[in-house]
């Protein structure tokens, strides 16, 4: 996923560019035990106990517990990716020209992803009942958009301010696209405090606390420097495009080699 970014320097850090490969990877290692161990080996594996969940499998069968936790390992250094996807959008829709051309970028790469989402978490091409990732980062960008256009000025965030948030919130939650309301809050959160660090990364705290290790995103983010960074345009582009084709890529590992 590519962002825009302001070009101050001056300071030690990590750029924008580096936060960005921080994320693709930790999302990849999560959605690794997300696709190829539960949805592909963990799914198929041999259940005699009649086990309705994979902890309690895994309390069954000492062999499967050696896969659940790997499984858990996985899933908890991925946490770290999505409050940094948050936070990188927050800083491209404060430096970003185009607000409109952003969001027609997020929508068209929600579109694109859905097959690939569905395939590589559900087991085919259809799953109405939750959708990408993508659809939460466009709905978290409309939730800026009103806060930017009912902003008085004041510090203080007006009704009409909280309220549109909220409405954003609400149909991430309709929609059960990931992270849902909460991701739509966490990006406003990042974008509403980005000059006040402490309250920020407080609220940031109590809305991922629930993802355990998600809260451990503050320190990279916190490391941020304010520059882009070094970045081609062909890595820009491919920011965006690696999360659909690396989500077919799991989906065919999954399918058509674990299964």
């Amino acid at each position: 996923m590519a962002f825009a970014f302001s070009s101050r320097s001056g300071r030690p850090g990590l750029t924008g560019t580096q936060l960005k490969r921080i994320a693709c990877v930790s999302m990849f290692i999560d959605h690794i035990g997300a696709s190829c161990l539960e949805s592909g080996l963990m799914a198929c594996w041999p259940n005699p106990t009649g086990a309705v969940t994979f902890r309690a499998l895994a309390a069954a069968d000492p062999v499967f517990a050696r896969l659940y936790w790997l499984d858990f390992a996985l899933r908890m250094i991925g946490r770290l990716a999505f409050p940094i996807y948050c936070f990188l959008l927050a800083e491209g829709f404060v430096y970003t020209r185009s607000p409109l051309r952003y969001g027609a970028r997020l929508a068209a790469f929600a579109a694109v992803s859905e097959l690939p989402f569905n395939a590589a978490f559900f087991g085919g091409l259809r799953h109405p009942g939750y959708q990408n990732v993508y659809f939460t980062l466009l709905l978290g960008l409309c939730a800026m958009a009103l806060l930017r256009r009912f902003d008085r000025g004041s510090g203080r965030l007006s009704l009409r301010q909280l309220a549109g948030v909220a409405a954003c919130a609400l149909a991430a939650q309709l929609l059960h696209t990931d992270y849902g309301a909460m991701g739509v809050a966490l990006i406003a959160v990042f974008y509403q405090f980005r000059s006040q660090p402490a309250r920020r990364d407080t609220l940031a705290i109590v809305l991922t606390v629930s993802e355990l290790t998600a809260p451990l995103a503050l320190l990279p983010i916190r490391a941020y420097n304010g520059q882009r960074g070094r970045c081609a345009r062909w890595e820009s582009y491919a920011f965006y495009a690696f999360y659909p084709v690396h989500l077919t890529a799991l989906a065919c590992v999954t399918h058509f080699w674990l299964r």
